[in-house]
């Protein structure tokens, strides 16, 4: 397969594009589903240790159901493609039950905990149909690295823009509509599930799905098989373990993100929060966008190495904002600059590097399998997300934060939905300790500094599919191809 092949722009466009409202998606159940149990509903402190072991033991479950996913789509034939049909299924399945959580049933003890598994377990099972049929599809489209970089680089800037439209949004809408929280998220629950659906659409009708080495000859991926193509790909595995641990630092950060903004910053019910997010989108998208010239000037490694720089300086900055340097939104956005714009430099990286172990496992085990390889990906993200849940429970129970402060102020607002601003404001500073600031801030940003430095580490001195052993692999490959016609 010749690496001069080029993707057309209804391809790029369309599978780019198709990323902003499952990324709405995703961020409205990643970032605030707790927050929807907390400052919506109002949930007792053991029902919030429910939530966290539900969805830490719900995510472990699924991240090991990913790479089963993933050898069902690379079985997957069919008039359309093996990835369409599951990237449609999973949309709209999934866009349901994103719906349906966000829905007040009026249930609380036992029977809340049975229902709240139920629907979360089955939205994990219907969005990993589609994540992993959505990402798994790029790579296939062709193997010149600079066609990937620039097609991985647009995918991530509209799943980066429909993340952000959500977390900025959200917080102004539930925490100012004047029907109350839970009236709130109905809305924005059921506006995200149908833009999910609608984004999707475009993918399955605007992508046009090229295969790559003579893939219907390739024999059926047997069950078995995963694990041999997971743990035999070296290089994927060391990726992994680094994408783990990048993804549980940052997990920390925009789940506790709504807490220390309405509690330990003090805005309750102002704009703050979303013009932090404002200046992460930018970053994060301007990075993005910016990464393949960046990419043309410097290595990898070097990217690597002062995006890791860059995010120590962030997390150190904004723990030091209120003790060093004022608390105010100069501090918190210059931390936040730096924090996403590494992160997003990492993450293209990531993204690219995933691809590329794909050829590497080609070429050391014979068989291409887009999709096994990239469930990888979603692993990593839920097995972070079941370890976060927990600390995240821990962290608002065992501070007292939920009981003391956030309960109280739920409660009041249940009462008079439209509790003035500045009452909410001083109730909270009545409420609030230091020591349960000083949690907040330990758990939100120097746990994430340690997984920061042991990932880079990790692919510092491990990861070794550079450009030129790249480009071996697809040499070898493309003579392979030719000598098997």
């Amino acid at each position: 397969m010749s690496e001069n092949f080029r993707v057309s722009n209804r391809t790029k466009w369309s599978y780019s594009v198709g990323g902003i409202g499952r990324d709405m998606a995703y961020t409205l159940i990643s970032m605030y589903i707790m927050v929807f149990f907390t400052d919506a509903i109002g949930l007792a402190d053991w029902e919030i240790w429910a939530v966290g072991i539900i969805i830490a033991a719900t995510r472990v479950w699924d991240a090991v159901n990913d790479p089963m996913m993933g050898v069902i789509i690379d079985n997957t034939r069919s008039r359309w493609g093996k990835f369409k049909p599951w990237v449609i299924i999973g949309a709209v399945s999934s866009a349901v039950f994103t719906f349906l959580l966000f829905q007040d049933f009026g249930l609380r003890g036992v029977p809340f905990a049975v229902l709240f598994a139920a629907f979360y377990l089955s939205w994990e099972i219907t969005f990993t149909m589609n994540d992993i049929s959505y990402w798994s599809m790029y790579p296939s489209f062709t193997t010149n690295p600079k066609e990937r970089e620039s097609i991985c680089a647009s995918a991530r800037f509209f799943a980066s823009l429909g993340a952000f439209l959500a977390a900025g949004l959200i917080p102004i809408i539930y925490q100012n509509y004047k029907g109350g929280p839970v009236k709130a998220f109905f809305w924005i629950a059921l506006v995200i599930s149908t833009a999910f659906i609608l984004c999707q659409t475009l993918v399955v009708v605007g992508v046009k799905e090229k295969p790559l080495y003579a893939e219907a000859e390739q024999p059926k991926t047997r069950l078995k098989d995963f694990v041999k193509i997971i743990t035999k790909n070296d290089q994927l595995i060391i990726i992994f373990l680094a994408f783990l641990l990048l993804e549980i630092a940052f997990a920390l950060v925009v789940n506790l993100g709504p807490y220390f903004f309405n509690y330990d910053f003090g805005r309750y019910g102002g704009g703050e929060f979303t013009m932090f997010l404002g200046i992460l989108a930018v970053s994060q998208l301007l990075a993005t966008a910016l990464a393949p010239a960046i990419a043309r000037k410097i290595t990898r490694k070097q990217i690597y190495s002062y995006s890791t720089i860059a995010i120590v300086a962030g997390f150190l900055l904004m723990l030091s904002a209120g003790y060093v340097f004022p608390m105010n939104m100069i501090t918190i956005g210059a931390a936040g600059l730096l924090l996403f714009s590494g992160q997003a430099l990492i993450l293209f990286l990531m993204y690219i590097m995933i691809a590329d172990t794909i050829e590497y496992g080609h070429w050391k085990l014979g068989t291409r399998n887009e999709s096994v390889v990239f469930a990888v990906r979603p692993f990593a993200t839920k097995l972070a997300a079941s370890i976060q849940a927990l600390i995240v429970a821990a962290t608002l129970t065992l501070s007292g934060l939920n009981e003391k402060v956030i309960n109280p102020l739920t409660e009041a607002k249940k009462i008079d939905p439209d509790l003035p601003t500045e009452a909410a404001r001083a109730m909270i500073e009545s409420g609030m300790t230091g020591s349960m600031r000083l949690s907040l801030r330990i758990t939100m940003m120097v746990i994430p500094i340690l997984f920061i430095i042991v990932s880079y580490l990790i692919y510092r001195y491990r990861y070794k599919l550079d450009d030129k052993f790249y480009r071996q692999i697809i040499s070898d490959l493309d003579e392979r191809s030719k000598s098997a016609v």
